[in-house]
């Protein structure tokens, strides 16, 4: 955890790097960059009536370039909600940390390509398993290292994170993931990708896991298209894993580009008997969940959030944005489980999303969004939802 102490000990080194006017640069360049983004929400239901709560999340941080192929980045991040604090002089800073803060090298010998050390924030498959959600207030950061190679018409990319170390006091195992990835090019508008997640947990009963994974997209002329797969292979406790992802989705652009029309289809494997020793139940890992499966995030956590018993996801996605500076979306969800299970029907429920985002100024933008969610069987039997969920939300976020 940080102090008030650190922070300041940040901001002042950038102001006494940073160029000066009307010098010229002879030593390190520092450039600082943050954003305040306060959001106030509205859900219902929640204990059986509506919970109001705003959250705000503020960041800092400082880019260094030291030399040719040299640099780094330190991020400071505070999350809260408003009156969280015991009392109103509360000076403890409990809620400041550490986001990011990491070396980037380039042009390594021999090998070529920029290595980057230390906790960043990674995606992985355009975020399915690994990624950087923006929409949470506090983000998703890991600790590890980063090889990336630049090629001819794409790039390869190599990535160790430790996301446990028995030595700290908060875990008593190791655990960690290991990925690989390489996009290329194929021609004209037409992009490939392939990629491998491992990720395990050394305790008595954890999980040692293969993810492939590969994605294919192609645009031309209004048309875009893309199909996703992953395959996940390995053990979780005492069961093998044998699960997989099936993604698919068609865009058409309408209204001279400045409209689009998206099909969309996912489907998450479930298991519908999980005491035979096989594990089919895909799993999102760290994926970016509210990206996918609904912006209500009744389905942040697949598996645990369906039973098990998997995920379908059949949606319709309206943008238009008739400037730059504004755009509106609309999506339009219809969730089953994969798998039977125990339940009276695969149906889980419907889900609209609504929102705007608009840049009200060059370093401000405002964005609001209203979901309702219709509950089916599943959501009910799976204590999910009852009902209908209501869910609206309004934030601004000063970012530069």
């Amino acid at each position: 955890m940080l102090t008030r102490p650190s922070l300041t000990v940040i901001l002042v080194l950038a102001h006494l790097l940073g160029p000066s006017e009307g010098h010229a640069q002879t030593g390190p360049v520092m450039h600082l960059e943050g954003e305040i983004r306060p959001r106030a929400v509205s859900r219902e239901p929640v204990a059986g009536g509506w919970d109001h709560m705003t959250s705000m999340r503020t960041r800092i941080g400082v880019r260094g370039d030291m030399e040719r192929e040299l640099g780094f980045f330190i991020q400071i991040q505070d999350v809260r909600a408003w009156g969280e604090e015991v009392t109103v002089r509360d000076a403890s800073a409990d809620a400041l940390d550490l986001h990011q803060a990491y070396l980037d090298v380039g042009n390594l010998p021999g090998v070529g390509g920029m290595i980057r050390v230390g906790r960043q924030e990674v995606a992985v498959g355009e975020s399915r398993l690994v990624g950087a959600p923006d929409w949470g207030q506090a983000g998703q950061a890991f600790d590890g290292m980063r090889w990336i190679r630049p090629t001819r018409e794409g790039s390869l990319e190599l990535i160790m994170l430790q996301l446990k170390e028995d030595s700290s006091p908060a875990h008593e195992e190791n655990a960690g993931l290991l990925t690989a990835s390489f996009r290329r090019r194929l021609r004209e508008g037409e992009e490939g990708q392939i990629y491998l997640v491992h990720d395990r947990d050394y305790d008595s009963v954890g999980v040692r896991r293969i993810s492939v994974g590969g994605i294919w997209k192609k645009r031309t002329g209004p048309y875009a298209f893309r199909l996703q797969g992953i395959y996940q292979a390995g053990e979780r406790e005492t069961a093998d894993v044998e699960a997989y992802l099936l993604a698919a989705s068609g865009t058409l652009e309408v209204l001279s580009g400045q409209g689009s029309l998206t099909l969309w289809y996912d489907r998450l494997s479930g298991d519908s008997n999980p005491e035979d020793g096989v594990a089919r139940a895909f799993s999102t890992l760290f994926g970016a969940g509210n990206r996918f499966y609904g912006r209500a995030d009744y389905f942040r956590d697949v598996p645990a959030e369906t039973g098990g018993l998997g995920l379908q996801d059949g949606a319709l996605k309206l943008a238009y944005s008739p400037s730059p500076a504004l755009s509106l979306n609309l999506d339009l969800h219809a969730f089953r489980t994969a798998a039977d299970g125990d339940l009276s029907s695969p149906r889980l429920g419907e889900e609209a999303d609504a929102w705007l985002q608009y840049r009200f100024r060059e370093y401000l933008t405002i964005r609001t969004g209203y979901s309702l969610t219709r509950a089916g069987p599943g959501m009910k039997e799976l204590e999910i939802l009852e009902g209908t969920g209501y869910f609206g939300y309004f934030m601004t976020s000063l970012k530069f």
